[in-house]
């Protein structure tokens, strides 16, 4: 997964200058099931294997990495009356994401052979799954056909109730805002984009001794596996958005990473200094 992220500068033709929805408030669940509707995504070059619907109410995506190249799964909802043929048509025109897209987070990239996972609010609608990181050829997978429907059907009691974090990190313009330290373990992370464009949270550990600017470094200017592992997070959160990832902690050295790209200028924000180093206790 050395050449991860550098197609950060590609998705800015899709993602860079959109307007997006907000959503303030979410419904009260009123707990008829105790946790989440869960659902296996597995990712490989270059397809989703995924459940076509999924309940209303909160849903846990797990994503399980069986390819040889880093996946990640971005969810997006479309606006009523819109549909998979829409957006896709919009892709090929290129420019902006348009404003009937909202990016909902989604599991963050892992490793091949890995997996990581996120949970979402998700009204009745259609939605879809896209992987933005890049194939040999510099082409985000989504390119490549790695793109799935998914409806989410309406129930008249909605599914679950919104995990319990133990970490919350809000996301601005361009930093992760979190109290620390972070104790080993089994962690929820409860994350939210207060800012007004899209935000995301990538989870990397990093080998011992390496810091964020040289595992970003190595990323960008590859020459061997970078040193450090993806660990999943959440993708791209639209303003107000909020999503959920969990993640075994152990204790060492950790950054956390935003690829999305600038709605201005659309370099990656992590150009824009949108790093953290973190240690786990």
């Amino acid at each position: 997964m050395n050449r991860a992220f550098t197609v950060a500068s590609a998705t800015a033709l899709i993602l860079a200058g959109a307007a997006f929805t907000e959503i303030h408030d979410r419904p009260a669940p009123d707990g008829s099931l105790a946790n989440p509707a869960e659902f296996t995504v597995t990712a490989r070059e270059y397809s989703f294997d995924a459940p076509a619907t999924v309940p209303a109410g909160y849903v846990k995506l797990r994503m399980v990495n069986r390819g040889r190249e880093g996946h990640h799964v971005q969810l997006i909802r479309l606006a009523p009356g819109k549909t998979l043929g829409d957006f896709q048509q919009a892709m090929q025109a290129g420019g902006p994401l348009p404003p009937w897209v909202t990016l909902v987070g989604g599991p963050g990239a892992a490793d091949p052979g890995g997996e990581a996972n996120a949970t979402t609010y998700m009204p009745a609608g259609q939605y879809a799954l896209l992987c933005f990181v890049p194939a040999p050829d510099g082409k985000p997978h989504v390119m490549h056909g790695m793109i799935r429907p998914l409806t989410a059907t309406a129930r008249k009691r909605v599914t679950g109730t919104a995990p319990r974090p133990d970490v919350s990190i809000r996301l601005v313009d361009y930093g992760f805002d979190m109290k620390l330290p972070i104790r080993a373990g089994r962690r929820t992370f409860e994350v939210w984009t207060d800012a007004p464009q899209p935000h995301e949270v990538i989870l990397v550990k990093l080998n011992p001794g390496v810091t964020a600017a040289q595992f970003l470094h190595a990323v960008e200017s590859p020459n061997g596996p970078p040193p450090g592992h993806f660990l999943g997070g959440v993708s791209g959160l639209s303003s107000r958005e909020r999503a959920y990832f969990t993640a075994d902690l152990r204790p060492g050295t950790y950054t956390l990473v935003c690829f999305v790209p600038d709605h201005k200028d659309g370099k990656p924000h992590v150009a824009h200094g949108m790093f953290r180093d973190i240690t786990v206790e």
